[in-house]
């Protein structure tokens, strides 16, 4: 959810009387920019954070998120007032020495009773190479990937639905019509492009010890996002710079993994740092895929303000296998925000469901251990 819409919901939700609106609240927010919406559950989005994980799966991808964030703000009851679909189709690639993934995506985030809705669709691409692997290796000890995305951004808002400053009497509350020249549905188009770098280490090849470093730039193209022909800096969307580790550790018997996860992300004011940890639960060792993943992490706001909404981010996440000739690794994945300061409890957190299939590729028997086991 953009920077813009979260000061604008604050301001409603606390100071909300009578027909004061979301519009009304617009007028109020001095120093506002736009943000990405993001994600809880980091195992089960990673290509929306680094397009290098592009066809890192081994097989064929499609998944989809979809996202309710402040259900308690004003606005549509459903899919609510700030939703987020996702939905990635993406397939990994190989010839002789030659692995790279390629994909498509689309996102839609809706913002507010001004139906403020950006629509997105675009196609991504990663070359995996450097792979180190001994002939006892389960698993490749190194591997280094580069990717990128191209989109395309649809962004409308409905000015109807908006209440300007000079339609508000103190007294009165909304009167009249507003002198503003905006009516009907505004559209903007651009372009953008997003980078990303990720880096892995299998210890020793045997999946007993994983580390994985990822960073990623987003929105190199910086484009206007001004629905009102506005052309200066502030107008334009900043770039988003994002860095990751994540790690797993079998524990004896391998029936447990456990490992830390960190996120970090930056977009022009906005420094967000999550951390937390995975515990991965494999009933029987020796399978293909672990099946159940519990995590737990701490969404924190770096630069504190008393309007910053810090959460506490838990999630379940059950993977398997299905199929007889052709394998199907799926995955289903709950997660819940709950915020502990800022607006707090009055906004009901957030809530993100993810699904997601990987098929086996052509003459590729094991692709389910490939990326390791845990992820």
């Amino acid at each position: 959810m953009s920077y813009l819409i979260r000061s604008l919901y604050m301001l409603l939700i606390k100071f909300r009387k009578g027909a004061f609106s979301a519009g009304a609240a617009c007028m109020l927010a001095t120093q506002c920019y736009g943000q990405d919406p993001s994600f809880s559950q980091y195992n089960l989005n990673q290509f929306y954070f680094n397009p290098a994980y592009t066809g890192d799966h081994g097989g064929y991808q499609l998944a989809a998120t979809y996202r309710s964030l402040w259900p308690n703000a004003p606005g549509k009851i459903f899919p609510g007032a700030l939703s987020t679909y996702y939905t990635v189709f993406d397939a990994y690639l190989k010839k002789g020495n030659y692995t790279a993934g390629a994909g498509i995506f689309a996102m839609q985030d809706i913002e507010g009773e001004g139906y403020l809705t950006t629509s997105t669709v675009g196609i991504s691409y990663a070359q995996h190479f450097n792979k180190i692997k001994n002939k006892t290796d389960e698993l490749p000890r190194i591997q280094v990937s580069l990717g990128f995305k191209a989109y395309f951004n649809s962004i409308s808002v409905n000015w109807d639905k908006l209440v300007f400053s000079d339609q508000v009497n103190i007294n009165q509350g909304i009167t009249g019509q507003s002198a503003s020249d905006h009516d009907g549905i505004g559209r903007k188009y651009t372009v953008d492009m997003d980078v990303g770098l990720l880096l892995k280490n299998n210890f020793a090849g045997k999946d007993n010890w994983y580390n994985e470093v990822g960073f990623a730039m987003a929105h190199l193209l910086s484009p206007s996002m001004s629905l009102t022909g506005t052309a200066t800096a502030d107008s334009r969307m900043p770039r988003k710079y994002i860095a990751t580790y994540r790690s797993s550790v079998s524990l004896p018997g391998k029936y447990f993994y456990l490992g830390p996860t960190i996120l970090f992300e930056n977009q022009k004011q906005f420094y967000e740092l999550n951390t937390g940890m995975d515990l991965f639960i494999n009933p029987k060792p020796g399978n293909s895929v672990i099946p159940f993943c519990i995590s737990l992490m701490n969404r924190l706001s770096v630069v504190q303000n008393t309007s910053n909404t810090n959460a506490i981010i838990a999630s379940v996440r059950y993977k398997g296998v299905g199929g007889k000739q052709t394998k199907v690794v799926y995955n289903i994945g709950f997660a819940a925000d709950f915020p502990y300061t800022g607006l707090a409890v009055q906004t009901k957190g957030a809530y993100e469901l993810s699904l997601g299939l990987v098929f086996q590729p052509k003459g590729n028997n094991n692709f389910s251990k490939c990326p390791y086991q845990t992820f």
